[in-house]
């Protein structure tokens, strides 16, 4: 990936997931009184669908928000060119599942 999109990628994932962790109530509770776990909603079929050049975006994001947003650039980047190839297997044979349960053992 160009050094301009890694930077451009990189702005919005930071900017999006400080306002996902600014954003978020620790106390809200869904119509069952039970937490809510869309924190991790993104399926591997979800991430599959998404274009080729956007995955590493949307991967970055998970890693940022599994380190609750308190990870560099650089770190992140790192992150995601080390597990997106456990991550695009994990998915093409897990469609239902969460990227969330692989970044969480891989990670």
């Amino acid at each position: 990936m160009p050094a301009k999109l890694k930077i451009m990628a990189l702005i919005a994932l930071l900017g999006s997931s400080a306002f996902a962790v600014a954003s978020s109530g620790t106390g809200k509770q869904n119509a069952s009184g039970s937490k809510s776990n869309a924190k991790y909603a993104i399926t591997c079929n979800d991430y599959l669908v998404i274009k080729e050049t956007d995955r590493p975006i949307i991967l970055g994001y998970e890693i940022s928000k599994h380190k609750n947003g308190k990870v560099t650039a650089t770190e992140v980047i790192a992150d995601v060119e080390k597990i997106r190839p456990q991550i695009d297997e994990y998915c093409k044979v897990n469609k239902e599942k969460t990227m969330w349960q692989k970044i969480k053992s891989a990670l």
